[in-house]
């Protein structure tokens, strides 16, 4: 058993030279985790202990979701991050957090591009991930299986959008990074 903690140990410390996002701070942290409640499954809190560079992030093995976070601008970060869910054939979710709102990155399996700037979406259960101006971009449904692509928004008019929006993000204190 000793071999195997020691063996732990060295494969969550990234290679010397090897790129990281910063330290997760607690305050960033709480958002992720209440995310990952959202989803739903069982949340994995150290990942660097079988994924390399993935120090800070949550772990739903059942729907194949990295979340991680990060207090840094886009497109900062997203190219490390990209490499780590390709290597690791997980799909990502980002949270960037910045002065008065978080944000989220999807990196999907099977898609070449990042999809930037999207908002949490809940009405009557689902959890959604829509993109902060309808500019033809997909939907994202998160469920404990996975994240869903959809074309067809989870709404029926810009209403709706908006309600589900705020109801989805009425971001108490325990939400500010």
């Amino acid at each position: 058993m000793e071999d195997f903690e020691m063996e732990i140990g060295i494969m969550s410390r990234p290679a010397p030279g090897a790129q990281t996002l910063p330290l997760v701070r607690e305050a960033v942290r709480r958002p992720m985790i209440k995310i990952a409640r959202e989803i739903g499954g069982q949340i994995d809190h150290f990942p660097e202990r079988r994924f390399v560079n993935t120090d800070g992030a949550l772990l739903l093995e059942e729907a194949g979701l990295l979340i991680m976070g990060t207090p840094m601008f886009r497109p900062i970060g997203g190219d490390l991050v990209a490499k780590i869910g390709a290597r690791h054939g997980l799909n990502v979710l980002l949270l960037r957090f910045d002065s008065y709102h978080v944000s989220f990155d999807l990196r999907i399996r099977g898609l070449h591009e990042w999809l930037t700037r999207y908002r949490r979406w809940s009405r009557g259960g689902g959890l959604w991930f829509v993109p902060e101006d309808d500019g033809g971009l997909p939907y994202v449904r998160a469920t404990r299986r996975g994240l869903i692509i959809s074309s067809h928004a989870p709404f029926g008019n810009a209403r709706q959008r908006e309600e589900g929006i705020t109801a989805a993000n009425p971001w108490p204190l325990e939400w500010e990074a």
